[in-house]
């Protein structure tokens, strides 16, 4: 048992010395063998990182599913309780965010960029141990110990090693308690946004039907048919001095207009001249080509994008919002089509050869009128969140100092 450290009994340990198990990585399929969430439920739902950013425990409810091997079940099958941690990511941000499985033992598998800890019980509650580890204190440490190449990513090693502070297991289920009570107010948000996200894919199919189906008979092409040529994308700036952002797939918000993270740099003056040809004209859809594809957004200004993004201008008679959400149903099509390497990467061709329906422009724009209507309210919901947020990262910060 570790040396307690101070009066209020917390002690010293590391998440490799709570751990019940060795610390591993998650199964690794090609994108094509894995089923989609409503296969009438057949196979087993697989844990995927976008999965450890919602709410304060992973739903398995709409996961991608698997056929696993009975060996791969007991290897890559998870216990509740289990601890997940974002392993890689082509952002910082997700480096180390972590979530609580909370379903039945050996009903869903973790994925290839997701490292598993199973915490002893007699040491650990794995809801505080959670909240513990989303503390920015934490979250900047465990960045702090991670390597980037092509991805950002931290070992087992690294992680194992991460040091902790753990009061007994009662104090951790109060507190624990203390949190979840006040994380209700935000998941209540966050669902509210998750609706609004629902009425509008609900919206497309009703006006549009199933991408695929083509039910309405309408034209059919290539995205490159209806849209101007793909810009490059281009590295990373020399330097932030100007007013032209650069743009990465960590600005890209699934489904929204706007890039969050930009931080006010832009290129210097003197490189404008040297990447004209490769700013982003204000409206053009933006995807994402590497990873996580078929993320897409609208620039709402010029930009210049890095090299994982791809870049859209729509002719007349294509909204490019209605292409937006075109391109965000196409996910499977991209899938299949992507080069086999470690991550998913469309290239050009890909990109121009994705399909779109093309209904009339009018209902197009009807389309396009409605979901700007849902992200007026959306962009409401998220200013309340945003408050919450800051009131939930001071109460948090109480709890760890023993406050509580």
């Amino acid at each position: 048992m570790p040396d307690k450290i101070n009066a209020a009994s917390w002690w010293q340990t590391t998440l490799g010395e709570i751990a019940v198990e060795q610390v591993n990585n998650g199964i690794f399929r090609k994108n094509p063998e894995y089923l989609e969430s409503d296969s009438d439920g057949d196979g087993m739902p697989v844990v995927w990182v976008e999965e450890l950013f919602k709410g304060n425990q992973i739903c398995t409810e709409k996961s991608r599913r698997l056929k696993p091997t009975s060996t791969e079940i007991k290897k890559y099958g998870l216990r509740h309780g289990d601890i997940l941690f974002c392993r890689s990511s082509l952002k910082l941000d997700g480096i180390g965010f972590s979530n609580v499985y909370a379903g039945e033992d050996f009903q869903a598998l973790f994925e290839c960029h997701v490292i598993r800890i199973s915490p002893n019980p007699n040491l650990v509650f794995p809801k505080f141990l959670n909240h513990l580890l989303r503390t920015e204190q934490l979250r900047n440490l465990i960045k702090s110990r991670s390597k980037t190449s092509t991805m950002t990513t931290i070992d087992q090693k690294g992680l194992c090693a991460v040091p902790i502070r753990l009061p007994g297991l009662a104090d951790q289920r109060r507190i624990a308690a203390i949190l979840d009570q006040a994380d209700v107010l935000r998941a209540k948000r966050r669902e509210a946004l998750a609706q609004l996200d629902s009425l509008t894919q609900s919206i497309f199919v009703e006006m549009f039907g199933t991408p695929g189906n083509n039910s309405n008979g309408w034209k059919c092409c290539a995205v490159g048919d209806v849209t101007d040529c793909i810009v490059p994308g281009r590295d990373k700036p020399k330097s932030f001095t100007g007013n032209i952002p650069w743009v990465t797939t960590d600005d890209l918000a699934h489904l929204d207009f706007t890039y969050c993270s930009t931080k006010g740099f832009g290129l210097s003056t003197s490189e404008i001249d040297e990447v004209k040809a490769r700013v982003i004209p204000a409206e053009s859809v933006i995807i994402s080509c590497v990873g996580n594809l078929g993320i897409a957004t609208i620039a709402a200004e010029e930009i210049v994008i890095n090299q994982q993004l791809h870049s859209f201008q729509c002719h007349d008679h294509v909204n490019n919002i209605y292409l937006m959400y075109c391109l965000a149903k196409q996910t499977a099509y991209m899938y299949a089509k992507a080069s086999s390497t470690t991550l998913p990467y469309m290239n050009k061709s890909v990109c121009n050869s994705i399909p779109v329906q093309l209904p009339p422009v009018e209902l197009q724009r009807e389309f396009s009128s409605r979901v700007l209507a849902i992200n007026v309210i959306k962009e409401k919901h998220r200013v309340f969140l945003a408050e919450l947020d800051s009131l939930f990262a001071s109460l948090q910060h109480r709890a760890f100092r023993g406050e509580l």
